[in-house]
C-alpha cells in the first residue's frame, strides 16, 4: 500500500495501528519507527506525501509537537523532507547508504515478531536454522 493521497490517508490507514499509547515507547518514537518500517517495506516509497504535522496529529490525537518531533528525526535521519509550500516527502535517496540505529532496532524488532509468528505456527528451532541457512547460501551466491 503506497501513499498515493494527497491528504496522506493511504498512510494514516496504515501508521494509525502501529501506534500504542501503553507500550512505554515514547509516541513520536513509535511513530518515528513505524515509518522507518514503511520506508524499508516500500508501503511509502521515495516521493510520497507524508501528511501534515497538525493532520497526523489530529488523526492520531497527539498533540503537533510529538508529531514534529518524530518528523525532525526522521529528516535527521535522512528519510524525509521537508519544503515550505511543498510538504514533507519521503527523500528520493537516502542520505546515507548504510542503516540508521533507529531502522537497525525497527528491523530487529520486526525479525523478533516475525520469528515469534513463525514458532507460534509449528516451525522448530531446527526450522528456522535450516530457513536461515538456505537464506545465508542463496546470500553468498549472489555475493559471487
Amino acid at each position: 500500500m503506497t501513499q498515493d493521497l494527497p491528504d496522506g490517508r493511504g498512510v494514516l490507514e496504515w501508521i494509525t495501528p502501529q501506534i500504542n499509547p501503553h507500550s512505554g515507547v515514547p509516541i513520536y518514537l513509535q511513530i518515528t519507527q513505524a515509518f522507518v518500517r514503511a520506508i524499508q517495506r516500500g508501503t511509502v516509497r521515495p516521493g510520497d506525501s507524508l501528511p501534515t504535522v497538525r493532520h497526523l496529529a489530529a488523526t492520531l490525537r497527539l498533540a503537533p509537537n510529538t508529531v514534529t518531533r518524530a518528523y525532525a528525526e526522521l529528516q535527521r535521519q535522512g528519510l524525509i523532507e521537508s519544503r515550505a509550500g511543498a510538504g514533507t516527502t519521503v527523500r528520493t535517496a537516502p542520505a546515507t547508504p548504510s542503516v540508521t540505529e533507529a531502522g537497525r532496532q525497527a528491523l530487529v524488532e520486526e525479525l523478533h515478531d516475525l520469528l515469534h509468528r513463525m514458532t507460534a505456527s509449528g516451525l522448530t528451532l531446527a526450522d528456522l536454522r535450516a530457513l536461515f541457512e538456505q537464506f545465508t547460501l542463496s546470500r553468498e551466491r549472489e555475493a559471487l
